[in-house]
């Protein structure tokens, strides 16, 4: 059974991921001039995105994995 304050800690952590980048401190982008920018250097926003959603998901499933042992 996993430890209540471990998962508590954890869920914590992921409350604190959620509010790490407000949009009054990151304004969200011009995401057609974004694609259009990375395609130009050969790159697609499809595959930054999916990278970073990636990274992001990786690091959620760890801190709730440290929670659940």
């Amino acid at each position: 059974m996993p430890d209540p304050d471990k998962m508590q800690d954890a869920l914590e952590r992921i409350v604190e991921w959620g509010v790490a980048y407000p949009v009054t401190m990151f304004p969200e982008p011009d995401w057609p001039k974004v694609a259009r920018v990375l395609h130009a250097a050969g790159l697609s926003l499809d595959s930054v995105t999916a990278a970073n959603m990636r990274h992001i998901v990786t690091e959620i499933a760890k801190i709730a994995r440290k929670g659940l042992e």
